[in-house]
Parts: C-alpha cells; structure tokens; sequence
C-alpha cells in the first residue's frame, strides 16, 4: 500500500485483499458447512419466483451447449434451469444438505445433465479434478463466502475457458429490510463487496464489467408472533453493525408500530404491505 498522510492507499491486488480479509472478521454470521445445513433446512427461493436466477443467465449470455461450474450451487437455483436448458453443469458446494435438497430438486425437475460435488473454496481444487479451461462458464452466484476473495476469484478463473460471472452483495445487506432499518432510526452501512472484487481483477489483468440485478423480496410468516420474532432479529443484527441506532426498546417499539401498520393476512400466512428491494452486484470478466 501507498503511505499517504490521511493513511495507508490500497494500489495491488494484495492489499485489496488484505482489506477483505479485515473485513470478514467483522462478520457475525459464521460461514461453515454446519451453518448452512442448518440453513439449508429451510431455505427457499424469498426473491420473486425466478427472477434472479433468469436474470443472472441472461447477463451471462450463454452460448448453447456450454458447459458450466456452479461453486456454491446451494439447492439448484442456477443449475436446475440450466440443465433444463441443456447445458453439461457441476455444481459444488460445501454444504452436503444443501446438496442433497439439489439432487431432490433435479429428480423432480427430470433433469439429468448436473452432477453434485461437495467441494469449498479452500479445497485443492485441482485435486478435486477441476484443472485449467475445465469448464466454458463458471458461476458464483451470491455464495463467495471465504476470507480469501483473491484465491477464489483466481480459482474460478482458472477453470473457465470463456468467462467468469459472480454476484456480491450491494447496498444494504440483504439479510435487512434497509427501509425498515431508516424509519426505526438505525443507520445501517452499506455493502462495498463489488468493489473488492473489481480492483483485485483489475489488478490481475482483468477487464471485469458490472451491473445489477434487482429483485423483490417477499417476507411471510404464519402469525403476527413469528413476524415480530423474525424483525426483532433483524434490528438486532443491525444494531450490531450500525453506525448509528437508537436504544433497543426505542427501536422496538418503533418495529411494534411498523409491524401493526404494514403486516396484512395474505391467503392463510402474513405478508409485509410492499415487497422489499434486494439488489445485487453481476461481476463478470472475460478469459
């Protein structure tokens, strides 16, 4: 880094890094396999029916009979719809439930094209059998959740033959209502994941383009006890992070009144009035 008087200036991949990896130990949530079997339990598709998923293949631009890497598959967002449309895809995850719940959904979608590994973003990869040029496309899709940004970028490069494309948390983190956060009075800080990701590519000599991908998020629950119980930890969580919030039984209080005006019956559940805006960041960049 470059010595400045307002202090040190990241200017190589490496220290770009280094400012990620900082970053990570701030995180509260952990990020091993346990947590996502757990999470895996319950874990559907909250965006819109498909719309992130089409999105993010159609900012691809696939070309047909491609094959693909999916690292972080999760239960198939990607790698069902791609399967269906033909393309050869292994997906990879760290998460042996996650997996398993890929495998239930490719059965019942009739597709046979995508083969499951469990694999992480530490593993050895070439030991895995992924050597250089193994894939046409390869895919992160909202799942680089590793303290080594450089590595895994470098990783999925190196597999793909044509192109690389990644999305990244942007704006406020999607685990949070951020509209909600602003009329409770909690000030919540914004992601810069994207930013991370294009200087180290850039750095590497890259030319990686970005762009977004908006969808809308629909919170149900099955009463108004569960509802609360899901915002209070939310506030909680952002209350944590936030650089500036009022005290908590204030902030609740406010979420009592919020939840009252804008919680509706929604068939035989609960709904929030108006869905919420969750965006993210589609990083790609050519081989």
């Amino acid at each position: 880094m470059i010595k400045t008087p307002e202090g040190p200036v990241p200017t190589t991949a490496q220290d770009w890094n280094e400012l990620w990896k900082a970053r990570q130990t701030l995180r509260i949530s952990p990020r091993d396999a346990a947590y996502w079997d757990k999470r895996a339990q319950t874990f559907g598709h909250k965006d819109t029916p498909d719309s992130y998923a089409r999105r993010f293949l159609s900012l691809a631009e696939m070309q047909p009979d491609e094959t693909v890497f999916d690292m972080g598959c999760g239960t198939g967002n990607l790698a069902v719809l791609l399967g269906q449309s033909g393309h050869t895809v292994l997906a990879a995850d760290f998460s042996q439930v996650m997996l398993d719940k890929l495998e239930e959904n490719l059965r019942e979608a009739q597709v046979d094209s995508v083969e499951a590994m469990r694999l992480s973003w530490e593993d050895d990869w070439a030991a895995a059998g992924l050597g250089p040029d193994s894939f046409d496309v390869c895919m992160a899709s909202r799942s680089i959740a590793t303290d080594d940004l450089r590595s895994a970028l470098l990783k999925l490069t190196a597999v793909a033959r044509r192109r690389v494309c990644i999305t990244l948390a942007t704006g406020v983190s999607p685990r949070v209502d951020g509209r909600l956060m602003g009329r409770l009075g909690i000030q919540v800080p914004q992601s810069m994941d994207a930013v991370y990701a294009l200087a180290i590519l850039s750095d590497e000599g890259y030319l990686p383009k970005l762009t977004y991908i908006n969808t809308k998020r629909n919170d149900r629950f099955a009463s108004f006890d569960e509802a609360m119980e899901h915002f209070t930890g939310m506030v909680d969580m952002a209350m944590r992070d936030a650089i500036n919030a009022p005290d908590r039984d204030e902030a609740l209080r406010r979420l009592r009144v919020w939840l009252d005006d804008n919680v509706l019956p929604d068939g035989d559940g609960l709904t929030v009035r108006n869905p919420r805006d969750v965006d993210w960041a589609f990083v790609w960049w050519d081989k």
